[in-house]
């Protein structure tokens, strides 16, 4: 499967998944800082969030913002959050392979095994994504009496979630800064 994938992408296929996923992204959070007026960009207990958050964050920030706050997340923010685990996915993985396949000079030629479990990263940011996605629908459904196990859920989840999504992008900024390295390495090589 890999060796057809590598056949087939090209850096244009690279340069477009992740304009589109960068462009979606940026979307999302405009129409936040829109709706939401005073929320940050990486913020607990939605977005971008490394560590978990207690069920009392979750019930202060669901009341912080209102009953047009809530509507807001459940009708606007979480069904566009419902397409930006899948273009990240299509980004990291076209990614993943451009960088890594054999045979070209801006490359790390890695083994089908590796380049297997580097995919395998981006695939659980994405599961990961989606179940924290469905556990917060979930949460703003049962507000103001959210129950405890369903905010912890939601807390692991979106810990869960801005872990993965912080390795899949380091990895993939770790092929880049090595291919570009090895390709100035042969560029000197060659002089």
């Amino acid at each position: 499967m890999l060796s057809i994938l590598d056949r087939h992408v090209k850096l244009w296929h690279v340069v477009l998944a992740d304009g589109v996923a960068l462009a979606w992204f940026a979307g999302m959070n405009l129409a936040t800082l829109q709706a939401l007026p005073g929320t940050r960009l990486f913020r607990c207990p939605i977005g971008l969030c490394p560590g978990s958050y207690s069920p009392n964050e979750l019930q202060a920030m669901l009341t912080a913002i209102g009953k047009n706050g809530r509507e807001f997340v459940t009708k606007t923010l979480l069904p566009l959050d419902m397409v930006l685990p899948a273009l990240l996915l299509l980004a990291l993985t076209v990614t993943y392979l451009w960088l890594s396949q054999q045979g070209h000079a801006v490359s790390i030629p890695l083994s089908a095994g590796m380049r297997r479990m580097l995919l395998a990263v981006p695939v659980l940011y994405c599961l990961a994504d989606y179940a924290e996605n469905w556990a917060l629908v979930e949460a703003v459904q049962a507000y103001p009496n959210i129950p405890y196990r369903l905010a912890r859920r939601a807390s692991i989840l979106t810990a869960t979630k801005s872990q993965l999504i912080v390795a899949s992008v380091g990895i993939a900024l770790a092929l880049l800064i090595a291919a570009w390295a090895r390709m100035h390495e042969h560029g000197a090589g060659r002089r």
